[in-house]
């Protein structure tokens, strides 16, 4: 295509892909494979507060021990450290945006010491 040759080479893909396949993904350090925690589904109201004082209402999908997946109507990113506060089930606690997409962030509760 485009005036390059065709090079197919079976084995070299089958190669690359077992490469691939044997290369270890990375795991947290707190949480070793095959010990996700078991997450209750919610969908309850709540808040995420910023640093800075910005509120943000969500609907908290699913709680566990350690983190909370959370839906919401913004199309900016979060910031890194956010506290959710849901009262229904008591949670009133910072947590670390793990990950998001538009409307959508999972977070990592902070650890209490």
């Amino acid at each position: 295509m485009f005036g390059k040759k065709s090079t197919s080479n079976p084995q070299a893909l089958a190669q690359r892909i077992r490469k691939v396949a044997e290369t270890a993904s990375f795991v947290p350090a707190d949480l070793a494979v095959g010990q996700r925690e078991l997450r209750a589904p919610a969908f309850k109201p709540g808040t995420l507060t910023f640093q800075g004082g910005e509120r943000v209402a969500v609907i908290v999908k699913n709680v566990s021990r350690s983190g909370a997946r959370v839906e919401f109507v913004r199309s900016d990113r979060l910031p890194e450290r956010v506290m959710l506060t849901e009262p229904l089930q008591g949670l009133n606690t910072w947590a670390y945006v793990a990950w998001q997409t538009i409307g959508v962030a999972g977070l990592k509760f902070v650890a209490k010491k």
